[in-house]
């Protein structure tokens, strides 16, 4: 087990990109307050009359009064953290609580996504089809992440095994982590795994993608305009 005082800072302060399923619809009850107080009024109100809208919403007991975010945007951030794993594997830093992983190379993320795609669809015993998914671009920082990434070759970037990464992220949440920086062991480049939405800002719709799954892998990759024509 890594002890987490033994780990060094990274400053980020800078633009991040992160890859889902396009059917993810955005919930417009956290852009529609700017304050806790808010929030439990509106969403007790609008709770008697849509029954879906815990499912949509997710957990917010989940996340900390101080740590939840309003506002443009927010539903892309608090759904990472509010709708934690469920498959009972988790990520690479969580098992049973949320994280939102992102990367600052737009590259790195879309990577790391169709990985995990791949991966779900192989084990679905699905043999070919295409997936729309949504690119959202955030702003992370200014924050204090611990930094991992001078443990390359450590049991925490084994990579299928997460069991000594979650240990390390079970650690870094009780400590109050706002998240770890670490490398991708999916591509050649840098990823963060943000455990506070109060980390994050600013995010938005950047773009839609088109997977192309066949023969047990994500062979293509392809980026959408507007009206989901390739570009």
């Amino acid at each position: 087990m890594i002890p987490v005082e033994t780990l060094p800072g990274s400053e980020v302060n800078e633009p991040v990109y992160r890859v889902i399923l396009a059917r993810y619809p955005q919930v417009d009850l956290f852009e529609r307050v700017a304050s806790p107080q808010d929030w439990e009024v509106l969403y007790a109100v609008e709770s008697l009359t849509n029954p879906r809208l815990r499912d949509e919403v997710g957990d917010i007991r989940l996340v900390p009064p101080e740590d939840r975010v309003y506002g443009d945007g927010a539903s892309w951030i608090m759904a990472s953290f509010t709708h934690p794993p469920v498959d009972g594997r988790g990520g690479r830093f969580n098992r049973d609580f949320g994280i939102y992983y992102c990367a600052a190379d737009e590259a790195v993320a879309i990577a790391e996504s169709s990985f995990h795609r791949a991966r779900f669809l192989r084990e679905s015993r699905i043999g070919k089809a295409t997936q729309e998914m949504r690119v959202i671009r955030a702003q992370l920082g200014p924050v204090t992440l611990h930094d991992v990434r001078h443990l390359g070759g450590q049991a925490i970037y084994h990579p299928h095994n997460y069991a000594e990464a979650q240990q390390l992220g079970y650690a870094l949440r009780d400590a109050r982590s706002y998240g770890v920086h670490y490398q991708s062991v999916r591509a050649a480049g840098e990823c963060y795994g943000v455990m506070r939405p109060r980390a994050l800002s600013d995010a938005i719709h950047w773009r839609y993608l088109r997977y192309h799954y066949d023969r047990e892998a994500i062979v293509d990759v392809a980026y959408l305009d507007g009206n989901g024509k390739r570009l």
